[in-house]
């Protein structure tokens, strides 16, 4: 009687396991059975809408659905990606983020989602360095001259940033810190919208993505003067890096990565991550975000996740360090 009634128990429990995987099996074998947005936290044209880009087009052509990247800047990449944490957790809905997104809430008062419990990993896509750039009107040519610059004019040096606690503003943060000096910070809502300033300058120093300054570097009308990351960037090899220029201790590189809202069934990030993975490491995509100076990872959402947990403590202590007060 009592084997009985727990092989009945035994049973029942199973039954309910599999009332519940099954649909979800079924929904991730079914997905996605109509068009998924791809939302951007930031202006278009920069490193995270190209990369968000080439990897929509090649998940429309797999499964044969619209794949419809939005732009949504502003705040650093709060409202965007207030709206994917907001979404349905459904999958239809998913969006990709830069290593700034990690830091928005040690930068920002009010933050309205938690990006560790709020949002879930599905890929990091790469790492990207960013370079120091400043305005040829400047008249430095190398970055021991800027820092004999900025210690002359303590705070009289305009630097550009996407806004407080951006990689744009802590990577500055950071090169001010171990170089000693100071230069004052005039933020816009993102890099595309610093540039017109900055080639004529209006302000006179930036950190951006390689890639993003590579143009304006070969035309003559911005300076390169190093790379932020611990090795130089294929993009520009002749460019030294920080540490080789004289910033001792100077290595940091930026990275995206696809997120989806926190409750999103397992087996439709499986899926995700899967396809978005093939996506990336197709050649002609490695090829493409190689020349943005990207370096692809193409990660597990747990490797991704341990990397996001990481980089909150990383970021906390950067920000609390650089004195930034939430605004």
């Amino acid at each position: 009687m009592r084997i009985s009634t727990i092989r009945r128990f035994h049973a029942a429990a199973v039954a309910a396991c599999l009332a519940i995987a099954l649909p979800l099996q079924a929904q991730a074998q079914d997905y996605p059975s109509r068009p998924v947005r791809l939302i951007v936290p930031y202006p278009v044209g920069g490193a995270s809408d190209i990369t968000a880009r080439l990897v929509a087009d090649k998940l429309s052509k797999k499964w044969g659905q619209g794949v419809i990247v939005e732009n949504k800047a502003g705040a650093n990449g709060i409202i965007g990606t207030a709206e994917i944490a907001k979404a349905a957790p459904d999958g239809y809905t998913i969006g990709l983020v830069a290593s700034s997104h990690v830091g928005n809430p040690f930068s920002y008062k009010n933050v309205p989602f938690d990006t560790l419990n709020d949002l879930q990993p599905v890929t990091q896509t790469a790492t990207v360095q960013l370079g120091l750039v400043v305005n040829p009107k400047l008249g430095v040519n190398n970055v021991q001259e800027l820092v004999a610059l900025l210690k002359q004019q303590p705070g009289k040096i305009d630097y550009a940033t996407t806004g407080p606690g951006g990689n744009p503003h802590l990577f500055a943060e950071v090169f001010m810190q171990l170089t000693g000096t100071q230069m004052t910070q005039i933020p816009y809502k993102g890099s595309s919208s610093a540039h017109p300033d900055l080639l004529s300058g209006q302000v006179s120093v930036m950190f951006d993505a390689v890639a993003a300054v590579a143009p304006h570097v070969k035309a003559g009308k911005l300076k390169l003067l190093g790379v932020s990351g611990a090795t130089r960037a294929s993009l520009l090899p002749d460019v030294p890096t920080l540490q080789e220029a004289g910033v001792n201790g100077y290595a940091m590189a930026s990275w995206g990565g696809i997120i989806a809202p926190a409750k999103v069934p397992r087996p439709v990030i499986q899926k995700l991550n899967a396809d978005i993975v093939a996506a990336l490491n197709e050649p002609d995509v490695r090829e493409r975000l190689t020349q943005l100076g990207a370096d692809v990872v193409a990660s597990t959402p747990e490797q991704f996740d341990a990397l996001l947990r990481s980089d909150t403590v990383r970021y906390q202590k950067l920000i609390k360090d650089a004195g930034i007060v939430p605004q």
